[in-house]
């Protein structure tokens, strides 16, 4: 699935089930469900997926146990989420939730809440090097992670301006695809989420 427009519906904008090395990518993304749903259901497979250079721009699910990114159900073994952009204004919905068995990295993510702050509720997955900002419960694990203000071109451009923390913080991802969501060369060293230019 790619180069997408997703807008105003009411569930989730995008659901990765029962699929085997399937790539999501720059597709943008504004729904009431949440921009995207890993829920593998009983006897499906879920492998090795990749979900890479997305846009989500105030997507919202306010009702527990999903966010705007909701990993639920059973698992989602070998899934790599990276370098995708995800902000809200929306206030009352977690960014992440995860009350699956795992199976979910999540590398490289610009992670940008509401301005009263949007939680991570998710502690079954792997997070590496993504930008938090107004995130309360940032992942442990998260040893590379970035916390600021990623300096968008405006709440609803995602563009990075110059001086931007995510600029160059992020970590080379194998076979991770050589062009962001803009059509930019994916820069070395990445940027984190989904604008790998230089800086506006």
């Amino acid at each position: 699935m790619h180069h997408n427009t997703v807008r105003d519906v009411g569930g989730d904008g995008i659901v990765a089930q029962n699929a085997v090395g399937a790539r999501v990518e720059h597709n943008l993304v504004d729904n009431e469900g949440g921009f995207l749903l890993i829920c593998n259901g009983a006897g499906m497979t879920s492998d090795r997926n990749t979900v890479r250079y997305n846009v989500s721009v105030d997507d919202r699910n306010t009702s527990a146990p999903y966010g705007v990114i909701s990993v639920v159900c059973g698992p989602a073994t070998r899934t790599l989420v990276h370098n995708n952009t995800t902000s809200t204004t929306v206030p009352g919905t977690a960014m992440v939730s995860g009350n699956g068995p795992g199976g979910v990295t999540f590398r490289d993510n610009l992670f940008a809440g509401a301005a009263a702050g949007s939680p991570i509720s998710d502690g079954h997955n792997t997070y590496d090097h993504n930008l938090y900002a107004r995130i309360s419960g940032i992942p442990a694990g998260d040893t590379g992670a970035v916390r600021g203000d990623p300096r968008f071109v405006s709440p609803t451009d995602t563009r990075l301006r110059a001086g931007s923390p995510a600029l160059g913080a992020g970590v080379t991802v194998p076979n991770g695809g050589n062009r962001d969501f803009h059509g930019n060369p994916v820069a070395d060293p990445p940027n984190i989420g989904a604008d790998q230019g230089p800086g506006k």
